[in-house]
């Protein structure tokens, strides 16, 4: 029994690795954010492989896997491909999208609350911050972590608001130049335009 030659196994990667490129487009494009197996996208990646190389097939003529493996590094038949996976990819990941995935993002509510992860982005607007103790902080928001950094949230110009029994603001004491929230002290969120 020959081992496979290097050709062999460029052919298998350029026959597989169209199926990746419009598996991750469908991902991105439909706000799919679970995390699949290696299993899982080995085998939507073989299927999505399959689904490109019908019009590929089509437009170029090249029918079976001998023709395919001997014509697929042409470049007008590979640039072919190239088009092919990029279609499919984004035409399914659209109609996913618009039909079955409205309204759904990708990422967590944190990220959208705060937009980008660049401070230029984040600095300037205004919200409060209700403690897991029960404290209300007011201020300015100066940068927060975002995707997979810690959910702190740094406040500019901070006041500590004390409300009395009927839930009106009794005193607003300043409590320095920032305060750093981190994960677990943060219980809600509200944000507002101005103060």
């Amino acid at each position: 029994m020959a081992l496979p030659s290097i050709a062999d196994a460029l052919v298998i990667v350029v026959l597989l690795v169209p199926g990746f490129v419009a598996f991750f487009l469908i991902r991105r494009i439909s706000a799919v954010s679970r995390n699949f197996s290696d299993l899982e996208m080995t085998v939507w990646s073989v299927f999505l492989s399959l689904v490109g190389y019908v019009p590929f097939s089509l437009i170029t003529g090249l029918n079976n896997l001998d023709s395919i493996t001997n014509g697929i590094f042409l470049p007008w038949n590979f640039l072919i491909l190239i088009g092919c996976t990029l279609s499919s990819g984004v035409i399914t990941g659209v109609i996913l999208k618009r039909f079955f995935r409205k309204g759904m993002t990708a990422g967590t509510a944190w990220d959208h609350s705060f937009g980008g992860v660049s401070k230029d982005e984040q600095e300037g607007g205004y919200f409060m911050v209700y403690t897991n103790d029960g404290l209300e902080y007011k201020g300015e928001l100066h940068m927060a972590g975002a995707e997979h950094e810690r959910r702190d949230v740094v406040m500019r110009n901070p006041k500590l608001i004390l409300r009395d029994k009927g839930w009106n603001v009794k005193d607003e004491i300043e409590v320095g130049k920032e305060i750093l929230f981190v994960e677990g002290d943060i219980r809600r969120i509200v944000f507002f335009d101005e103060l």
